[in-house]
Order: C-alpha cells, then structure tokens, then sequence
C-alpha cells in the first residue's frame, strides 16, 4: 500500500531555521519555492507561520491595558474582522482572537478551560493553528526524511549563485578581458607612434557650431587693451538648460534619494538579507523615531521664603490666602475645595487615587452580553450593558468623564496666566463655560483640548455630587437643555424619514411587548395570512349559496326580459284535494326561480358592457344549512320519483333526446320577440325564424372565420420558428431516408451476388475437383506407364550386355539396332517383347 503523505503538524526547530534560511534567499514572495525545501509544509502553511511567528514585527510581549481596551472596542466596532483589527492593535489575528476570547472567559469567571470545550486539544487530535504555537525540539536521531530534508536544504541553501548568475558573471568577464586587449592593444600602437583617435570627417562650407558667419575683427587701435577689456565668450554657455540656470527642486531631490535608498536596499536585501531584515525593523519600531529630549522642569512655583512663611503660619489654606502671603503661586497650591469647585484653580493632590471600576472587564461582561442575548423575535427583556465608556471614540480610547484625576497645576497656571478681556473657552458645543462662576474666568483664553473641553481637569473630580459645577438646579437644567437644543440644532438634514409605532399602553401602564407576562403582538404576516383564510372561507361560502346553474360555471345568457309565460303555474284540477295550496306552492316556486335568474343575470352577466335592469329584485338571504336540507330533501324526492316512474338506471342517449325535444319544444317569436311554445308559432313568424336562425349562423360563421384567421396568424407567429425547424428535419429525414433506401438497394444487390457468387463456386469447385483427380489419375497412370518402361529400358539393356559378351566371347560379331517401335532387331531377325 502506497504511503500517503499529509502536509502539516506541529513546527520543529530545525524546519523554523530552514524557512527563515529559505526566506533569506527566495524573498516573501516566493512560497511554493520555500515550501519545496520542507517536505511536510505547504506553501500556504509556511506563509502563515512566518507572518504569525517568524516575522520579526510580531510582537508576542504581555497584553497591555492599553491594548486591551482598544481590542474591546474595536471587536464591538468590528465584529469578526480581525485581520481589520490586528492592523490597529499592532498584533496578529490570531493573537487578538486568543486574547478577545481569554478576555470573555475571565468575565464569565472561568479560569481553566472545560473538558468539553471545543477549542480544547484533546489527546489524539490534531492542533488546527500549529503556526501560532512554538517550535518542537529536534530529536537526538533524526529520521532520515529530517536528515535528507537537512541535506537537500543545505546544498540548495549554499548554491548563491543559479545559471542567470553564473551567465551573467562569465560575461562580464568576457567583457572586462575584451576591454582589457582592447587597452593594450591601444597602449602598443601608441608606444610605436601610431595615433587611433577618432577623427570625424570636415563638413563642406562653414561650421556653424564652431565659426561665426560674416565675423569682421575691429582694426587695432593706437594703445594695448588689456585682458579684461577682452572678455572670452562662455561657448558652453549654450548648453546650458533652464534647470540648470534655475536649480534643482526639492521634490525632485527627495525623489531620486528615495530612488537611491531603495536601490541600496534592494541591492542590500540581495546581498545581506538578516541586516535589511534588523533595519527594515528597526524603522517600524515606534520607540525608534522617538527623540529624547532633555528633561526640562518649569520653574519652581514657591520660593524658598515662601515655603518658609507657609510653615511658619501653620494657618489654614484659606487664611494664607486671605493676605498673609503675597506671592501668587502660594495662593495656588494653598486653596480649598471649594475655591476649587468654584473657580478650578486649584492644584491640590488628592490623598490618594479614587478607586475606579476595571474597564476590560466591565466590556468583556457586556460582549458576553451581547453574545448570548436572544433574537427580537423571541421577545423577552434586552440583556442589561453596562455604560463603561470605551465607545466614546474610535482611534483612541478615552477615560470615563465621571472617573476622578489627578488635578494639574502647570495646565491650571497657564490657563490662568493669560491677558485680560480674552474670549473664554467654548465648551463641546460651541457655547463659552462660563460654569465655572467669576472666579474661574480671571479674563485669560483657557488652553483646550481636541474634544472641546478644558486642559485642566474636570470639577467632577474634586466634587462628583455637583453635575455642572454649579449649586442651582434650575440653571444646571436650563444650560442642559440648552446644550441638548444646540446639539440637535447641529445635526444634519435627515435624508431618510422612518415611522415607528410605539407599543401599546394598557390601562395599568404596561405594553403589549416585552413584558414576561405580557401578550405578544400578532405579526402582520399571521394576520394577513388569517384574513385570506378568512375571505376564502367567505367566498365559498357565498358560492355555496349561489344556484347550481352559476356553480357549474356556465355562460349565461343576456337578460333581456323574464318570460312570464313559461313561468307561469299550469292549470289543473281545481276541485282535487289540496289543489289550491299546491297553485299557490308552484306560483312561489316560480317567483322565487324568477327572481334567481334576475340575480344571476345582473351579478354575472356575460359581457361587461350588458344592460342592467334599472330594478333588481331582493332575494331572500337563506343560511346555508336551510339550503342543505331543502337539497337533501330534493334528492330523496327525485329518487322517489324515480323509483315511482321506473327511471332509475336511464340512458345518455335517452337524457339528451329528451332535453333537446324540450329545447325544440320553443322558438323564437320575432313579433312578440320572446320564445314561444313552437305549435303556437305562427307561419309568418317561422319563416322568419327560420331566416334569423340562417343569419345567426351566417353571421357565427364569419366571426368564426375571422377568429380562425387570427388563430392561425398568431399560430404562425409562434410556430414559424418551429415550422422552419420541422422542415428542415423533414428534408433532412428524406435525404438520410432516400440515402438509406439507395444503401439498402446496394446491399440486397450485394447480397444477390455474393449468394450468386457463392453458388457458381461451389460449382466451380466441384469441377476443379474433378479435373483435379481426374490429373491426378492420369499422373498416376503415367507414372505406372513410365516405371514400366523404365524397368524394360533395364532389363534390355542388361539383356545386350549379355549378349554382347557372349559374342565377344564366341568371336563373332552382331549388329545390333533397335527400331523406333522399341523392338530389337539382330541380323533381321526381330526379338520378342519382354511382354
């Protein structure tokens, strides 16, 4: 199984020496190149182990106060953002976080952190900031992954000079040995005598650059001039630009050292990487642009016989400064708290610093607060915040107006040592504080500071029980409301315009929201959502109660007049039992059906524009459970009346001839213009008929056409496209279909003749196969014929040899010759066959 490797974990020293030895040579830039030298971090993971660790700028020192309370506020400005925010506290995101949340622990009183705490590192799980966290030390025996990641990292590391360097420092070598030979060749031919300046060629006419045109030289006179009577012209005065005449600019100037500063430091980062790193931090640090100055303390504001005459009294403040003293300063650092209160000259010192409320934890209560309180939604009492002032401003963190300080005299003296008649101080508001009574304003023009309040500190401090420094309420009311109607004043136009409904007031004082027993208030949605049931549940109700003619959603026809005729009772036995109350039922039967159809001609006509009747009569309004049981109890009659008649299981076919022969029953009677039973029709009045109901369905049948038309021209618009579409398809089909057809001819034709082809074959072959055996018996046959012929051929052969012996033996000689025909013939006498 293969062995994966995961990029991460906790940073050891030897991999924190190695990035800090990779950022040295590869820059900040660079990470993939720097996280090539660490085999189990990534670039990502290195990048943010220099800036959260490595970085020399990060401050990993005790939280300050300071610190704290501008995390605090910030965190409440912007909530979540805390790169934002490390930029303005001077640390890292991280660390704000881990502070912001330390923070928040000690304000709910936890100490340790839980066991089941999400942010706590059980055993077995892996730290997700490892970055932030210091490095491990390197084992005694490294593995030998550490040990070939050292290696590599030290060749890499040690090689200062890549194949651009090495190029680059070969040609300026060739260039310097070229320049070299070139001297000394030079050098030579000028100890030989031979010159090799570079002669430009003599331009044709006068050089304007040189000569004057049409120069005349004056005559000499009787006496000698003198060498200052001859000035020699400046020729390079003519080169000369502006800028040169007029100076060079500071802008300028700074521009090209600021140009030459980030040339060195470049060429010094290059160079010597750890000292660019040491300046380029000794330039943010703040303490480094700070210039000590000499301490210099104002002169001492007693004297010596002062001193002397203040110990001597052993009076009281205020009999020093009834006119035993004489000096001024005496009477400032001598004065009461209630000259103080007063007029706030006083200098006195408090006997100690008033305890003051711990601020952080005062903010990390509230966002604790603000944290776990609920959605608006749920209701409830808001979590109660505590006003701790931090909020005030949002680039410093001021302290508490109501927090008691440690007066200043040196501010107080130089408020006090001003002219006469000056402008006394504006308070926040732009109004002078003259709060302070006569004794404050001595008619100098008080230092102040950037909020709009005094250099000195407030009257609060020496008396919290007096609001504005004053023993009347009634001014200390009317100045606040003073105040309050020049800020408001102030403000800018609204832009915008909000309505707001307050909640309702019960009688005992109590609103409809927010109180634990209180009702809440339904939400518009739930109401509006209650009202659409509501009106749904009354339409259907109202179209219960409609006749079933309107409920089946059919047109109905225009209302023109009722036909009394057709609703009027029909005469029958008068004299049976009941007949009357049954006339008398019909008739109200029959009114009450003609004023329905009033009612539904009138509240559902078929056109917008048809006429409405200048009378509509009342419809009696029925609940709708009377309508129900008067249904149910039709329903029982009609199946009654079914059962009766035997007309229980009826036919389709039977229900539409019956209702057409009762609609053919009627007809149209143009002179009376009403329908009118159809045997009572006169002739006249049919043929009429008849060419109204011819123009009826002449004229429905060109509204028809016209409709037609329309249809058909909006169809094509909507399905031109379309149309376009399926025509092409369709000759596309009959082309792939006419090419299939011809594909189809060329494979039946094919198939024809391979099934031909086939047979003639096997023909074929079988004739070949006989002509085959046939040559092959022949061959046999020959074969015979030649093994015969051949063993005759020997055993005559053998036979004349004998022969021939025998001859030579007896001493005689025969001729012997042999025919064409294979027979042997000696002395004319021809030999048998050996057959």
């Amino acid at each position: 199984m293969v062995r994966v490797m995961l990029k991460g974990g906790v940073w050891k020293n030897s991999e924190d020496e190695v990035l800090k030895a990779a950022v040295m040579k590869y820059g900040l830039n660079n990470w993939s190149r720097v996280a090539s030298l660490l085999v189990r971090k990534s670039a990502k993971q290195c990048k943010a182990r220099w800036y959260e660790w490595l970085d020399p700028s990060v401050n990993k020192t005790e939280w300050t106060r300071e610190e704290d309370e501008k995390l605090l506020h910030l965190a409440k400005l912007f909530p979540t953002q805390w790169r934002t925010i490390a930029k303005m506290v001077g640390r890292t995101a991280f660390q704000c976080l881990e502070r912001y949340e330390r923070l928040l622990d000690q304000a709910q009183g936890k100490t340790e952190m839980d066991e089941n705490d999400p942010r706590r590192v059980r055993p077995g799980e892996i730290d997700p900031h490892p970055e932030t966290k210091p490095s491990r030390a390197d084992a005694v025996d490294m593995d030998d992954d550490e040990k070939e990641m050292l290696s590599e990292a030290r060749a890499r590391l040690a090689n200062t000079r890549g194949k651009k360097a090495k190029r680059k420092a070969r040609e300026k070598q060739m260039e310097e040995a070229r320049r070299l030979a070139t001297l000394q060749k030079k050098r030579e031919l000028k100890a030989a005598g031979i010159q090799l300046g570079q002669w430009k060629p003599k331009k044709p006419g006068v050089d304007y650059g040189k000569d004057i045109p049409f120069e005349h030289q004056p005559p000499a006179g009787f006496h000698e001039v003198g060498a200052d009577e001859r000035p020699e012209g400046n020729l390079s005065f003519a080169n000369i630009s502006l800028q040169h005449l007029e100076g060079k600019r500071r802008d300028d100037e700074d521009a090209r050292h600021r140009k030459d500063d980030e040339r060195k430091l470049k060429r010094l980062k290059q160079d010597n990487l750890p000292q660019a790193i040491d300046m380029i931090a000794k330039l943010n640090d703040p303490n480094y642009h700070v210039k000590r100055s000499k301490l210099s303390l104002p002169s001492p504001s007693l004297q010596d016989h002062e001193l002397e005459e203040i110990v001597r009294l052993g009076g009281s403040a205020a009999s020093v400064g009834g006119g035993s003293v004489s000096g001024g300063h005496a009477r400032t650092l001598v004065d009461d708290a209630a000259s103080a209160a007063g007029g706030g000259l006083s200098g006195l010192t408090p006997m100690r610093t008033p305890k003051q409320d711990n601020l952080i934890m005062i903010e990390a209560q509230n966002a604790v607060a603000r944290m776990s309180a609920q959605t608006p939604l749920e209701g409830g009492e808001n979590p109660e915040i505590i006003e701790s002032g931090l909020g005030a401003s949002r680039t410093v963190i001021p302290s508490r107006p109501g927090a008691m300080k440690t007066p200043n005299p040196l501010a107080m003296q130089q408020g006090r040592q001003g002219a006469g008649g000056a402008t006394p101080a504006p308070s926040a508001i732009g109004l002078p504080s003259y709060a302070g009574g006569a004794r404050s304003m001595s008619g100098a023009t008080p230092m102040t500071r950037r909020g709009g309040g005094m250099f000195r500190d407030d009257v609060q401090s020496i008396h919290p029980q007096s609001e504005m420094g004053t023993e009347n309420p009634e001014a200390d009311e009317a100045m606040l409301r003073l105040q309050v109607r020049t800020s408001l004043a102030n403000l800018p136009k609204p832009q915008n315009e909000i309505e707001i409904a307050p909640p309702e007031v019960d009688e005992n004082g109590d609103t409809t929201m927010g109180g634990v027993g209180g009702e809440i208030e339904e939400d518009a949605e739930d109401i509006a959502k209650r009202k659409e049931e509501e009106e749904k549940a009354r339409l259907e109700m109202e179209r219960r109660k409609r006749s079933k003619v309107v409920q089946a959603g059919g047109v109905l026809p225009r209302l023109l007049f009722v036909n009394t005729l057709v609703l009027t009772p029909t005469e029958g036995d008068k004299t049976g039992k009941g007949a009357e109350e049954l006339q008398a039922a019909e008739a109200e039967v029959l009114d009450e059906m003609k004023k329905l159809i009033f009612r539904d001609a009138i509240e559902f006509p078929p056109t917008r524009d048809a006429p409405r009747p200048p009378e509509t009569p009342e419809v009696e309004d029925i609940s709708l459970e009377a309508l129900e049981r008067a249904a149910a109890e039709l329903d029982a009659e009609t199946e009654f009346l079914q059962q009766q008649m035997q007309h229980v299981d009826v036919a389709e076919e039977k229900v539409m001839k019956a209702w057409q022969e009762s609609l053919d029953a009627f007809a149209y009677a143009p002179s009376q213009k009403r329908f009118i039973p159809a045997h009572q029709l006169p002739r006249g009045d049919r043929v009429e008929t008849v060419r109204r109901q011819l123009d009826e369905l002449r004229d429905q049948l060109l509204r028809d056409s016209e409709r037609r038309t329309k249809l058909e021209q909006r169809l094509g618009v909507k399905t031109h496209g379309y149309m376009k579409r399926s025509r092409t398809a369709l000759k596309s089909t009959e082309e792939h279909f006419k090419a299939l057809q011809d594909e189809e001819m060329k494979y039946f034709s094919y198939a024809y003749l391979h099934e031909i082809e086939r047979m003639a074959v096997q023909r074929r072959l079988d004739e070949e196969r006989v002509r085959a055996e046939k040559t092959s018996d022949s061959h046999a046959q020959l074969q015979a014929l030649f093994a015969r012929l051949k063993n005759d051929k020997r055993d005559l052969l053998d036979a004349l040899q004998h022969a021939n012996a025998i001859e030579d033996e007896e001493g005689g000689v025969q001729v012997v010759r042999v025919n064409g025909h294979g027979d042997h013939q000696m002395n004319g006498v021809s030999s048998v066959d050996s057959d």
